[in-house]
């Protein structure tokens, strides 16, 4: 468990304790709220960390980590997925227009 876990359920087990101190309802309802609070905090962390463990990849028993400066190896280049080979473009059925420039306006209208 993390410090941050334990602050949390630590903070939880005040707001119950703080809630014996209490006569008013309210008062009592808002601690057992925040209480709650505290502890799905702590559970969430808790399931975030247990989360980012699993997701971490195990190595090898022999093989030793490597050095944190060093960039990872990459895959040797015969195992890299080959690109689909370029399609050729479908021929052209008509021929392309050609643009033809306009004749100049001569009058000078607004």
């Amino acid at each position: 468990m993390t410090e941050l876990v334990e602050r949390y359920l630590r903070n939880a087990e005040r707001c119950l304790r703080l809630v014996q101190d209490f006569s008013d309802f309210e008062a009592k309802r808002s601690l057992l709220a925040m209480a709650n609070a505290w502890l799905m905090l702590a559970a969430q962390r808790a399931k975030n960390i247990e989360a980012a463990l699993a997701s971490q990849p195990t190595l090898p028993i022999n093989e030793p980590a490597p050095p944190p400066h060093e960039p990872p190896t990459p895959p040797p280049i015969d195992e890299l997925p080959k690109p689909p080979p370029i399609k050729e473009p479908p021929p052209v059925s008509e021929p392309p227009q050609r643009l033809t420039a306009a004749a100049p306006d001569n009058s000078m209208q607004c």
